[in-house]
């Protein structure tokens, strides 16, 4: 059975492109399809997401989409901190240090893989960096 990655969407994987009020489509980050190209041969992507159902479905309909075998939404797991015991997950990466100090409270803080932020300082001075984090810790 493989590793299952679980990953955040939103500021770890891209930005929603918005039209004055409306999403329009997904800016994935850079190095990100290649990333979750090498990934999907060694380990089982989760994607879970705090955002709606209908948004991760619309954010999943491009290239994103056929990484993740298995998604999340608030709409599933409307849970204050992404607990990855309740989908079975492995490790998570996410942007959002808040999620690793919550898991440093039940003892799982180092299954939890926290990235710049997509547009961060540091995203814009080294912008393959979060790809590192993770290169570094799987592969």
């Amino acid at each position: 059975m493989k590793i299952r990655l679980v990953f955040d969407l939103d500021e770890t994987l891209g930005v929603a492109l918005v039209n004055s009020d409306s999403v329009v489509g997904f800016q994935i980050r850079q190095g990100c399809l290649e990333l979750l190209e090498k990934l999907n041969e060694k380990y089982q992507l989760i994607l879970w997401s705090v955002s709606n159902r209908n948004y991760v479905n619309k954010m999943l309909s491009g290239e994103l989409g056929k990484f993740f075998q298995e998604t999340y939404s608030w709409n599933e797991i409307p849970q204050q901190w992404k607990d990855i015991r309740i989908i079975k997950g492995d490790y998570l990466i996410d942007d959002y240090s808040y999620q690793k100090e919550m898991a440093l409270q039940v003892g799982l803080g180092n299954k939890y893989i926290i990235v710049p932020a997509y547009g961060d300082e540091i995203d814009e001075v080294e912008p393959l960096r979060w790809v590192k984090i993770i290169e570094n810790a799987f592969l």
